[in-house]
């Protein structure tokens, strides 16, 4: 297994690129990031929202450190630069020619499955990439009924030296509907259990981050769980694996526009989070700040996102952006979900 002990599942979107890039880096240390490349904002250069701007970000971030780098396939955040690395032909050449492009960023690659029948392509790919590589990782949903049929032409292809990171994704968790993730994640993992001297880690992924957390509590404050963390203590109890979620966010990601918002600011627990909110002619963020010092629940990390908190308490917030209290928010629990799993 590896020394890593968090794996959250982001997108290289603002907020999340910022929350990640704040990172202790005693904390950094023991995560690995699971990143879906999305193209980078639209500008007069780069009207095509161009791909390289974003992996320019990962550099910045990362510098030696490994990541797992995928590809996104959500219509939102796709361009023509990303479909180009989807197509399987020729193995995935030009996924291939991208990951040796950047053989100056330690870049673990996800090995892509599209055809149920056919794997020559995916064969291909893993047979030369692992040639040069240590680590290819694969991501599978928790719902299959035949795990052994994806991962075999994977092993079967796998250099001597080279291991793999599974992925298993539960996507989003909705209140009393986590027994059907679980076991799907047992059942993978017993699956699994004849490939694992070629793993490196099982790595189980969901979010039960609501789409409008608002809706979970009163109308200015409230709280609600963090159902993954649950998940995660049930299936550990029967097989190694490690912990992976969102990163608190929501799988269908709504994008906020500007003036439909109400400032809100959340603060995770170890098995939930709080909320504090205000419309913005109650006093915006800073009044969201102030309250949320007030609650005794609160527990400062001494990282980025609490000096973040302080600073809009003083009347003087960094940022009055969604954008921008999403990445402390993440920043925070991110943080408290490595911390975490250090105790565990």
């Amino acid at each position: 297994m590896s020394k890593y002990c968090y794996f959250p599942l982001l997108k290289t979107r603002d907020a999340e690129l910022k929350a990640i890039s704040r990172f202790n880096n005693d904390d950094f240390d023991n995560v690995l990031p699971i990143y879906e490349l999305t193209k980078s904002r639209k500008t007069n250069v780069a009207p095509d929202g161009d791909i390289h701007r974003k992996m320019t970000a990962l550099k910045e971030i990362h510098g030696d450190r490994p990541f797992i780098l995928d590809v996104t396939s959500n219509e939102k955040y796709i361009n023509y630069q990303l479909e180009q690395l989807l197509d399987e032909s020729n193995f995935f050449y030009e996924w291939q020619y991208f990951i040796n492009l950047y053989n100056n960023l330690n870049i673990i690659p996800m090995i892509h499955l599209y055809d149920e029948d056919d794997f020559t392509e995916v064969s291909g790919f893993v047979r030369e990439m692992s040639k040069s590589k240590d680590y290819l990782a694969v991501r599978l949903p928790y719902y299959l009924d035949n795990y052994k049929k994806f991962i075999s032409p994977i092993f079967d292809n796998l250099s001597a030296n080279c291991k793999l990171f599974v992925i298993l994704d539960g996507e989003q968790v909705m209140k009393g509907k986590s027994e059907a993730i679980i076991e799907g994640f047992n059942f993978a993992c017993s699956e699994l259990e004849v490939f694992r001297h070629k793993i490196e880690d099982i790595i189980t992924v969901c979010t039960s981050f609501p789409l409008s957390p608002a809706a979970e509590g009163q109308d200015d404050h409230g709280e609600f769980p963090i159902i993954e963390e649950d998940i995660f203590n049930s299936v550990s109890l029967e097989f190694d694996v490690k912990y992976g979620d969102y990163g608190s966010i929501n799988i269908q990601q709504v994008e906020i526009k500007g003036g439909t918002f109400v400032p809100r600011i959340d603060i995770c627990q170890d098995n939930k989070f709080i909320y504090k909110r205000y419309r913005r002619n109650a006093g915006s963020y800073i009044l969201c700040a102030q309250k949320m010092l007030l609650d005794e629940r609160y527990k400062s990390l001494g990282i980025w996102a609490d000096d973040e908190i302080n600073s809009a308490a003083n009347g003087e917030p960094s940022g009055i952006s969604p954008s921008f209290w999403i990445a402390v928010r993440m920043n925070y629990f991110m943080t408290s979900r490595t911390r975490l799993r250090l105790l565990d």
